[in-house]
């Protein structure tokens, strides 16, 4: 839920839009996805019409502001915070907090006449199309195909090295490790399960903090090396199965 009595700002928003922009590597790219279809915008609007006890009155009528490019396409006007709107405009703009998926939704609805909306029409200038927002959406589906395995109880696992080991995958993986000061260690097997008959990649990560955002990150950076029907999955260290496939292992990465 949005909370309207705190000040818009979308700090790790417009840092991560910047590093993208600066650097386009593919962590960098969907750690500013994760951010943008999660934000909030100021979205300008012209309301003509009355408001009563928090209820826009019958026969009000509401429609967003949009900016033209030169040759005359329409985007919806979307900011990260009122010093970004206060560059388009230095007037007191009527605004509505509008999600991206809202966005998202208007724009797809309507893409005759609108072509996407633009972030911070005078500061990153960030256009959002129909094909960016379809791309998005598949970067992230992709990346949830890289999962965090569950070891049930009395299930067997059959750990070992790959015969083919992905060092640039690996590579990689320390690069970005060395970068995030909250990964401790990180080791790397072939595993399968009982009754499985194709073994898949598995990445054991020792970190503190925070989970989701760390494996969207690392899941981003294997998925460049894997083949088509190769899969990697993510487990956290800490559980006795995971102390003891590590226990006479030596990690690939240790901070």
């Amino acid at each position: 839920m949005i909370d309207v009595n705190k000040p818009l700002t979308n700090v790790e928003l417009v840092n991560s839009m910047n590093t993208c922009l600066n650097e386009k590597t593919v962590e960098n790219e969907f750690a500013f996805i994760e951010k943008l279809t999660k934000a909030n915008f100021l979205a300008p609007i012209i309301f003509k019409g009355e408001i009563e006890n928090g209820v826009i009155k019958e026969d009000s009528t509401m429609s967003f502001k949009t900016i033209t490019n030169s040759v005359d396409e329409a985007f919806f006007l979307a900011f990260t915070d009122w010093e970004e709107l206060g560059k388009w405009s230095k007037q007191k703009e009527q605004t509505l907090i509008v999600p991206y998926d809202d966005l998202k939704a208007m724009v797809l609805k309507d893409n005759l006449n609108i072509k996407g909306f633009v972030i911070n029409a005078y500061g990153q200038n960030f256009l959002i199309t129909p094909e960016l927002m379809e791309y998005f959406s598949k970067i992230k589906s992709e990346v949830l195909e890289v999962s965090e395995v569950v070891v049930k109880k009395n299930t067997k696992i059959f750990l070992g090295q790959p015969a083919k080991y992905p060092q640039e995958m690996v590579d990689a993986l320390i690069t970005f490790f060395k970068e995030h000061n909250n990964v401790d260690s990180a080791h790397l097997f072939l595993y399968s399960r009982e009754g499985e008959e194709k073994p898949n990649l598995l990445l054991i990560i020792d970190f503190i903090g925070g989970k989701d955002e760390l494996f969207s990150q690392v899941a981003a950076v294997t998925k460049l090396y894997l083949g088509k029907d190769e899969y990697i999955d993510l487990i956290s260290m800490g559980d006795t199965f995971t102390k003891n496939a590590t226990k006479d292992s030596t990690p690939f990465y240790k901070k």
